[in-house]
């Protein structure tokens, strides 16, 4: 079994919800403590989620909340375990006479789960990648119990996650063509980690009281790209993690006229030989191993997805 501990890095947004009956002073998650709140409150029971396929039935459920700030030289981190357990099955029982169709139902339940480490100072999360997990919907259900969890304390807001693509990934494709006619991009502007790129579209931004900003930016002479242009600023921003879905680039690529959508796939980080003792990092989070291992997590994150020039 390998002992590297794998994650994808995801940018938390804080999505409003609108309604025709909303409030006219609706609770909102705004600050690190309404985060803090969500996140730990997520861990109760009531708000684990059902999944049932044509084969099985499963639960989705977060658990295991606890703060490892105090460890985590200045920096805000929380712990919490995205959990799926198996509660029916169906497949081939082997018996005295032969094989038969049935289902399983154990109790208590087997489950596959997946550490989740939210660097609060950044508002970023590491995903475990697990070959169990992975391949299911489990960004869905995750997203499920965080929006279940927000409705219960009375917010009118709930949590997204964004993948963080590779580095450069999104910036590196505006600047892949030669000319660019068209950029279709829709912003969130909750709490960017502001550089030289972005200060100025997100204080105008939040100047006007924007939290959410689609832009369909045309130009048949092509649209500018210096650094302190709308079209890289706005680049820079959505490969932060500060978007809603794809972002649509069209224009001139190798002297052929291209429309390009910026992968959906998150950065991946490891860090070697941690896997089991992160797994266990809540029996063990006074020790100075934990400290180390924190800083290495860390270290890996700004390593994949660097702040950038400020």
């Amino acid at each position: 079994m390998s002992k590297r501990f794998s994650f994808d890095l995801y940018r938390l947004n804080i999505e409003d919800i609108s309604d025709l009956f909303l409030s006219p002073t609706p609770k909102r998650i705004r600050g690190d403590e309404d985060l803090r709140t969500l996140f730990e409150s997520a861990c109760d029971p009531k708000h684990d989620q059902i999944q049932e396929t044509r084969s099985a039935k499963f639960k989705w459920s977060i658990r295991s909340y606890f703060d490892l700030s105090e460890i985590s030289d200045g920096r805000e981190l929380l712990h919490f375990i995205l959990a799926r357990s198996v509660l029916e099955k169906d497949g081939v029982s082997v018996t005295d006479v032969g094989l038969t169709t049935s289902t399983s139902v154990s109790f208590p339940p087997l489950a596959s789960t997946a550490v989740c480490l939210v660097d609060l100072s950044r508002h970023l999360i590491a995903i475990e990648h697990t070959g169990e997990l992975s391949q299911t919907a489990w960004l869905d259900f995750l997203h499920s119990i965080i929006a279940d969890t927000a409705r219960s304390l009375e917010w009118w807001s709930t949590v997204a996650l964004v993948a963080i693509p590779s580095h450069n990934n999104i910036v590196d494709l505006l600047l892949s063509f030669q000319r660019v006619t068209r950029m279709k991009v829709t912003l969130r502007i909750p709490n960017p980690e502001l550089n030289r790129y972005t200060k100025l579209v997100y204080e105008d931004l939040r100047r006007s009281g924007i939290r959410e900003f689609t832009q369909d930016m045309k130009s048949p002479d092509g649209l500018s790209r210096s650094e302190d242009s709308r079209p890289l600023a706005s680049a820079v921003l959505a490969e932060q993690g500060y978007r809603k879905g794809e972002v649509t680039i069209e224009g001139v690529r190798n002297d052929t006229f291209e429309v390009a959508q910026s992968g959906e796939e998150a950065a991946r980080g490891v860090v070697k030989g941690l896997r089991d003792f992160v797994r266990g990092i809540s029996a063990t989070t006074k020790s100075k191993e934990a400290k180390t291992a924190v800083a290495a997590i860390f270290a890996e994150i700004d390593r994949i997805h660097p702040q950038g020039p400020q």
